[in-house]
């Protein structure tokens, strides 16, 4: 048999990988499963939302960065117009909030549903990715953000039980502080910002040398190289503005810094369960987050199982209302195996 019929015949007998087909007894479990998160939801007075498979791929373009933009599948509809399976969800929660804000709805809401991107050999198997995940439009205060993190504890006992998972909590404003200190070239911020996360602290040192850093800069990439957990957050809070800042700055961070002390205290009073991670140099794969952002990870994985944050800009991209909003994801995939085995 020859190569292209052998192709042919693997495209008939087997889903493509990364995509998922569940049998019977699978099936029943994740239906299991979706009832108990989606009542934990219910019992939180967040109301269900349906979200479309695809949407424009416009849509997403404009908030990714141009390495997860080239992760996008497309297709053509019959007007020519270029469409995308979903590849973000919570633009697509604001997206259809925004398009019915002169309705009396819950502004608290929950979704299940799919996000597919096409990572190609870097990570073929993680093409679609099941979540459920909340989204509270009109209020991103620091407790409603608390509640948000209450609801993810009760998901998180409701499918692994008492396993561990490390809380890592960033500041989106705070990281662009941080380019904005440097003041490369625009080119360099996606990769600046890419070597901060990875913690990759030769390969940045070594470009910040090259384009001739001043040392003041540097102790500040070092500062944001190193994750701490929240009983160091003060200290960390010292050090950052004890730099001389021009004063613009010095507001940006004195106010960016006090939204993560203020969080890290409802926190502690809030008794949350998690082992809580300031990480500065934290981000997210989009880029409409405006201030706290946060992931979650189980031990020994290197993916996040959880992540969430505020995107109060989001929703006037829309609409000319200006609102706030900050939301969350559970991943659904990863933790199915923890939950059937208990």
């Amino acid at each position: 048999m020859n190569s292209a019929k052998k192709s042919k015949l693997a495209e008939r007998r087997w889903i493509p990988d990364g995509f998922h087909f569940l049998g019977p007894e699978e099936t029943k479990n994740r239906r299991v499963l979706l009832a108990g998160l989606m009542q934990i939801f219910e019992n939180n007075n967040y109301s269900e939302i349906t979200l479309p498979s695809f949407d424009y791929s416009s849509s997403f373009h404009s908030h990714l960065g141009a390495s997860e933009s080239a992760s996008i599948l497309r297709a053509r509809d019959w007007d020519g117009y270029e469409l995308s399976p979903s590849v973000d969800l919570t633009l697509q929660v604001v997206k259809g909030m925004a398009a019915r804000s002169h309705w009396e709805e819950n502004q608290n809401v929950y979704y299940v549903g799919r996000k597919i991107r096409d990572h190609k050999k870097r990570n073929a198997s993680r093409r679609e990715i099941l979540q459920i995940g909340g989204e509270s439009i009109g209020n991103s205060s620091i407790q409603n953000i608390i509640s948000q993190i209450q609801i993810l504890e009760k998901l998180w006992s409701f499918t692994a039980g008492k396993e561990a998972v490390s809380f890592a909590l960033g500041h989106a404003g705070l990281l662009s502080l941080v380019t904005e200190i440097l003041s490369w070239e625009e080119e360099w911020e996606e990769i600046t910002a890419q070597l901060l996360f990875t913690k990759n602290h030769t390969e940045l040192i070594n470009l910040a040398s090259r384009k001739n850093t001043d040392p003041h800069s540097i102790e500040i990439l070092k500062i944001f190289l190193k994750p701490v957990p929240f009983s160091g957050f003060e200290e960390f809070k010292k050090t950052i503005l004890s730099f001389d800042f021009p004063s613009d700055q010095k507001r940006k961070a004195e106010d960016y810094l006090k939204e993560v002390s203020s969080l890290i205290t409802e926190w502690q009073k809030a008794s949350v369960s998690f082992f809580g991670v300031w990480d500065p140099a934290l981000i997210r794969d989009v880029n409409y987050y405006t201030g706290i952002v946060f992931q979650g990870y189980r031990e020994g994985h290197s993916e996040p199982v959880f992540a969430g944050g505020v995107y109060d800009g989001l929703y006037e991209t829309y609409t000319e209302l200006k609102k706030e909003a900050c939301g969350f994801a559970l991943h659904i995939d990863p933790i199915e195996e923890v939950f059937s085995q208990r």
